[in-house]
């Protein structure tokens, strides 16, 4: 009587089981929140760059841009000399940038490269164990059954519902902005605004600097993001991202400011010939948008990207 009882039981659990998985890969299939499979019907509200910046192989360009977010919001389409993709992504780490190059460099004409100090924080910013690009990105299998993916289904079911705002992803790499617009403070506010501006800062420096763990490990994959650029033999510049004055201040007064100025020595050794606008005329405070003071403005990002690629562009040098 127990055995069948047990047996009983199993096929029981195995068939609520296998409903729900059942339910979880329709669901996921009907959704699609990343319209990896082509079936999202609601608009894409969330964006895993690390799925969809395979584009680069269909999109028509001469050139690349990769690093971070601040890269990420701005339009390649104002680059000067080539046409570039925007291949930035949110959070993006050496790591994955070298495995990045590697899997998806096609003779480009010039390919731009940017750094940030807060890349190399692994208590921040964990060391991502991979040992190539495709162990980033979703099976099918996983993708359609995957926790995550329920999660940013019902994100999307609700957004879709609220009818609110899709900060998307165009065909050339860029993504939107997802913040508030530029407007400036209202008479009476600025003293308010200035309270806000300063505790965002604080908060920056506190999220991306405090308790600073610095990857050895990561300055190895910089080396190999060289050796793998040279052995290409293709045009590439290495930059810093310029720092808003006021974190830069901020950063001055932590202990991890020490180590941010050994670095940008180090990245110096290796590339004698990088850009670093980590202090510079890009670090003004107008350049940044009011209610993030990290990232810098498209205007910003253009006016610096092109002084590199004149550098390069044989348009350029011609009297």
């Amino acid at each position: 009587m127990k055995t069948l009882n047990d047996k009983r039981y199993l096929i029981f659990s195995g068939t609520v089981i296998g409903v729900l998985l059942l339910f979880v890969a329709a669901f996921n299939y009907v959704m699609d929140p990343y319209n990896l499979l082509g079936n999202n019907w609601t608009g894409v509200y969330f964006w895993n760059e690390r799925q969809v910046k395979d584009a680069i192989l269909t999109y028509p360009h001469e050139g690349v841009l990769l690093g971070s977010s601040k890269t990420g919001y701005v339009n390649p389409d104002d680059l000067s000399c080539y046409r570039f993709y925007n291949a930035s992504m949110r959070g993006m780490v050496p790591e994955e940038m070298y495995y990045y190059l590697k899997k998806y460099l096609r003779r480009e004409k010039l390919t731009l490269i940017g750094f940030d100090f807060y890349m190399f924080n692994e208590r921040e910013f964990p060391l991502i164990r991979i040992k190539s690009w495709d162990d980033l990105r979703y099976e099918k299998t996983e993708y359609i059954l995957g926790g995550e993916t329920v999660k940013a289904s019902w994100k999307t079911l609700q957004k879709w519902r609220k009818k609110e705002k899709m900060h998307a992803m165009r065909k050339n790499g860029q993504f939107d902005y997802p913040g508030a617009s530029q407007a400036p403070a209202r008479a009476g506010q600025e003293q308010q605004y200035e309270k806000q501006y300063q505790d965002i800062i604080r908060g920056l420096v506190q999220h991306h600097y405090h308790k600073f763990a610095f990857s050895q490990t990561r300055m190895e994959y910089v080396r190999k993001i060289k050796t793998l650029m040279e052995e290409r033999g293709e045009p590439y510049a290495i930059f810093i991202n310029p720092l808003n004055h006021d974190v830069l201040a901020a950063l001055q007064g932590n202990e991890a400011y020490r180590l941010f100025l050994s670095w940008r020595k180090e990245m110096k050794s290796i590339f004698p010939d990088i850009y670093d606008y980590s202090l510079s005329r890009y670090s003004a405070r107008e350049g940044y948008f009011r209610e993030d003071p990290y990232h810098y403005m498209n205007a910003t990002g253009i006016a610096f990207l092109n002084e590199m690629i004149g550098d390069f562009c044989p348009r350029e040098s011609q009297p």
